[in-house]
């Protein structure tokens, strides 16, 4: 049911924001690691939100984003003993990950113009204003606790299931299977769809860092 780069987008973001977390707490030795991070989040994001028109049935967003009337049946149905009747996402968990990946989004992309004001500063901190730059900042910093709300949600939501519905959702996002009716799994992975895809991807983000304009001398003080 959840083809191979729709899992593999899912552990790999799981590292990459683990990694970013780690090493925004580490200390400033590990800062040009925790761009890194930010660059793999950022294009992990763009290859999910391209492969959630272009990927296989249940990874593309038309298959989980639903209505309000939808939403909430599902809601509804969450403090039943009743398993889940959904092959893939339901309506509130497909809301859920675009969730997750607006918030992913947004941190990757304001820790492209931030700076520490001392040794360090983002690909694209010189295009801003010195106040801009401080209030992207403040952005980048308290969506980090949005994202972590978020995860710890996901997490609880995983529980949940399992221990209320028996319904277990982590094994099907590693071995790709689950039991489905014949008509409902998917034939294919789309392989090379998802090579071309993530090489361009890779393109897209080195292009984004590399093309940067050079940062102003005024900005670092030794």
């Amino acid at each position: 049911m959840w083809d191979f780069p729709t899992r593999a987008f899912h552990w790999l973001l799981t590292l990459s924001l683990l990694g970013s977390w780690i090493t925004a707490e580490a200390g400033f030795e590990w800062t040009e690691t925790h761009f890194l991070f930010g660059y793999c989040s950022l294009g992990l994001i763009a290859f999910r939100i391209i492969w959630g028109f272009v990927g296989t049935r249940y990874s593309r967003f038309r298959n989980f984003i639903k209505g309000p009337a939808a939403v909430w049946d599902t809601g509804r149905k969450l403090f039943t003993r009743n398993p889940p009747d959904e092959v893939g996402h339901n309506p509130l968990g497909g809301w859920s990950v675009m969730i997750m990946l607006l918030l992913v989004g947004v941190q990757a992309t304001t820790g492209l113009f931030i700076s520490d004001d001392i040794f360090y500063a983002g690909p694209y901190n010189a295009v801003v204003s010195s106040s801009t730059a401080g209030s992207l900042a403040a952005i980048h910093h308290t969506n980090f606790v949005l994202l972590q709300i978020a995860v710890a949600t996901h997490l609880a939501a995983i529980i949940w299931y399992r221990l209320r519905k028996k319904a277990v959702l982590v094994t099907p996002m590693v071995t790709g299977k689950k039991m489905v009716p014949n008509n409902a799994a998917i034939a294919s992975s789309k392989p090379v769809r998802a090579l071309i895809i993530t090489a361009l991807v890779i393109m897209f983000v080195t292009l984004l860092v590399q093309l940067a304009p050079p940062p102003a001398m005024d900005n670092f003080s030794f």
